[in-house]
């Protein structure tokens, strides 16, 4: 067996990610390293609204973003080593993580208004939620239980957060939710 160089093991990597990335044909591992990709989006917008966020819920929302943040990085760990565990290739470059996420964000979020920043972060648990859904059902289709495991925890998290957010709101968990 011979080794390979990094740029050979890149490449090698990188004709991996196109297979895996066929979306009429999707891997448990390439639909969970969407998640990883949106785990570390949010991981940079909860700073920018922990860092920003104004007004009369400052303190409240200051800690509970610092909350967010601190969870969205441990399971961005958990994951992706659950992914190297099963020897798939977690993201781990922001080129990758831009490219493959289904979150936006923009240096203009942080001037919106408190309320808006919870109702930005109930919109991307749930996306993030409706893909690791996604990932799940390809995890049991492909005997993936480890895997599968973890994403039910994660979803589980998910929708914990997605009712105290929509709760902070006003909201039912499942207001403003769409079919």
């Amino acid at each position: 067996m011979s080794i390979l160089s990094p740029e050979e093991a890149l490449k090698k990597e990188l004709e991996q990610d196109q297979v895996e990335h066929d979306h009429h044909h999707p891997t448990a591992a390439a639909m969970t390293n969407h998640v990883v990709a949106n785990l570390a989006i949010l991981w940079t917008k909860l700073h920018q609204y922990h860092w920003y966020v104004k007004g009369s819920e400052f303190l409240t929302l200051h800690e509970k973003f610092e909350q967010l943040y601190r969870e969205a990085a441990n399971w961005y760990d958990k994951i992706a080593e659950t992914l190297l565990a099963i020897d798939a290739k977690p993201f781990s470059t922001t080129e990758q993580n831009m490219k493959y996420t289904f979150l936006e964000e923009s240096a203009a979020n942080k001037y919106l208004p408190a309320h808006d920043m919870v109702a930005n972060i109930v919109d991307d648990f749930r996306m993030t939620r409706d893909v690791v859904q996604r990932a799940i059902k390809l995890a049991q289709e492909q005997d993936q239980p480890v895997l599968e495991d973890v994403l039910i925890d994660f979803n589980g998290y998910l929708e914990k957060e997605i009712w105290m957010l929509q709760a902070f709101l006003g909201k039912t968990a499942l207001e403003d939710e769409e079919e």
